[in-house]
């Protein structure tokens, strides 16, 4: 994996070191910011894209989640 991300700043490209897009994206979840309001970089860049993904990891599941279907087994 990338050790460094590209993103855009001031018209021009810049590499983001991946642990400070990792760090910014958890202190924001941990700060209960938006994803929206959080990233600090264009979307469609792969800075953006990692940052987004990091954050969504910090989501815990839901702990009353239900199993979905077993679809390969014939329904009652």
């Amino acid at each position: 994996m990338a050790e460094s991300f590209k993103s855009t700043w001031a018209g021009g490209e810049v590499l983001i070191p991946k642990a400070q897009v990792e760090a910014e994206a958890r202190e924001a979840f941990d700060a209960g910011r938006t994803a929206n309001e959080a990233c600090p970089y264009p979307f469609h860049t792969d800075a953006a894209l990692h940052w987004l993904a990091t954050f969504n990891l910090c989501m815990p599941l839901s702990s009353n989640r239900q199993p979905l279907p077993n679809d390969h087994l014939p329904h009652s």
